[in-house]
């Protein structure tokens, strides 16, 4: 069929006419010429046949012009349905050719028009993610930023460190969207790290774990991943969480281990670059994977933190008697002087008691210093433990000063024989010789036995000495003198 698609439909018509026609006519001239007698039946014959030359030469013309057209009108049907726009495979020569090869230009424009509006299209699609993703990011930075801001506004006011570590972690676990969080703090000299802090919005993941049992978990400085973060200075993310090789695992919190699928562990470091400890991020809840963009944000949450442990410490060195680690007397008294002004104010009770340890210049007349500040360090470290959050307590050599806000006597009287009980029943030894302490105390209380609180502390040094002057390893409450 390709063989007449090589000549113009002009001369396919041309022919296909001549081949109808010239067959009977040489046949009629053939006749006349040689005088030769057709009978009817011969003529019938050749009539015939020259009709079926003349189909066959219109079946092969017009099957040779509408085979490329239907071939055109399916194209321009699928292009129609579809939007696509198909190359027309046509090897012949005529007009209809010239129209494939018109169409198939057109297609080809419309093909690089759709690919050219489809890479702008892509490239306005990633544009816009790009964009968006940065409006993202700096939304996410702006609330960081507030988080730190309002992190630091609270720092300011308290001196508190667990009040304000508990700050940081929870402005940590609000801004990140992590299900809990936790400081881990190096012991320089136990040469382990314990957990100084946890919070976080998913409780049942902490159980049982109260912050008195935080120093029962553990770690070597060398062990897990708060050990490679504080060998290397760099935080780490860990998106495997407990299935990284390098966690370290506890048996007896199994269970809390197996819920870690996330983690983000980061250095604590002071101003020299000294790794102070590390604060760990589990589970991040949106998006579900901690990501690089994270690590600004709480490389500024650890120098909050490095800042608020510099702090405590400077403010222990200031404000803590070193012997005993109570509150510093000079300190004392001015919370005495604040504590009187509101007891006058709210018409509160304020109780002042005082204990001095019996014999104890006998006592350092036949031990040594290092003997006598274990003694200070021991009933310093007993008296801190029966303290409320509002208590407070100084030391003058043998003698203790406690505080004790909103307290009527009978209260000061109690606390008297628990400090006493817990005292006395720890006994030291020096070179094989065994020291039962015993204390004396004086007790007196604003507006019960007092009638101005500036007049406490005398009132219970003189309270004292009577217990003193009655032989001592007892206490004594404050009387008027008529």
């Amino acid at each position: 069929m390709n063989l007449f698609r090589n000549f113009s439909i002009k001369t396919r018509l041309l022919v296909a006419f001549l081949l109808s026609v010239a067959f009977p006519i040489t046949v009629y001239t053939y006749i006349v010429l040689s005088k030769v007698e057709v009978g009817l039946h011969t003529i019938i014959f050749l009539g015939i046949v020259s009709i079926l030359i003349a189909i066959m030469s219109a079946i092969l013309v017009s099957t040779s012009v509408i085979a490329p057209i239907f071939l055109i009108i399916n194209a321009l049907q699928t292009f129609q349905t579809k939007k696509s726009a198909a190359v027309l495979r046509d090897n012949g020569d005529d007009e209809i050719a010239e129209v494939s090869a018109e169409l198939n230009r057109i297609f080809a424009d419309w093909n690089r028009e759709i690919v050219s509006l489809g890479k702008k299209q892509f490239l306005q699609e990633k544009e816009y993610e790009k964009s968006q993703y940065q409006i993202s990011l700096a939304e996410q930075q702006l609330i960081q930023t507030r988080s730190l801001l309002t992190a630091a506004r609270l720092l300011n006011t308290t001196f508190d460190f667990q009040t304000n570590l508990k700050t940081i972690l929870d402005e940590a676990v609000r801004s990140l969207n992590v299900q809990w969080a936790s400081i881990l703090l190096i012991n320089r000299e136990k040469n382990e790290m314990t957990v100084a802090c946890v919070r976080g919005m998913e409780q049942s993941l902490l159980d049982t774990l109260e912050e008195d049992d935080y120093p029962s978990v553990r770690l070597k400085p060398h062990e897990g991943l708060a050990g490679f973060v504080i060998k290397e200075g760099l935080p780490l993310i860990a998106n495997k969480g407990c299935k990284d090789p390098r966690f370290k695992h506890f048996n007896e919190f199994k269970d809390k281990d197996n819920k870690i699928a996330g983690l983000l562990c980061a250095p604590i470091s002071d101003s020299e670059g000294n790794v102070l400890g590390v604060m760990n991020f589990v589970n991040r809840i949106v998006p579900p994977v901690f990501r690089n963009e994270d690590l600004a944000y709480v490389s500024d949450l650890c120098l909050l933190a490095s800042l608020v442990i510099e702090r405590n410490r400077m403010y222990t060195n200031l404000f803590t008697d070193i012997d005993t680690g109570l509150t510093a007397h000079n300190v004392w008294k001015g919370y005495l002087s604040e504590e009187s002004a509101r007891s006058i104010r709210y018409a509160q009770n304020l109780t002042l008691v005082v204990f001095e340890i019996d014999n104890f210049k006998n006592i350092a007349a036949e031990t040594n210093n290092d003997f006598i500040d274990n003694i200070l360090k021991n009933c310093g470290k007993s008296l801190s433990t029966l303290l409320r959050e509002t208590d407070k307590a100084s030391s003058v050599q043998e003698r203790f000063f406690c505080m004790l806000p909103n307290t009527e006597i009978s209260g000061g009287v109690f606390f008297a024989g628990r400090v006493k009980e817990l005292i006395e029943a720890e006994a030291l030894a020096f070179s094989g010789k065994k020291y039962e302490l015993t204390l004396s105390a004086g007790i007196a209380c604003y507006p019960m036995n007092v009638n101005e609180p500036n007049l406490l502390l005398k009132a219970s040094l003189k309270a004292l000495s009577k217990a003193k002057e009655q032989g001592g390893n007892k206490a004594a409450l404050y009387t008027q003198e008529k």
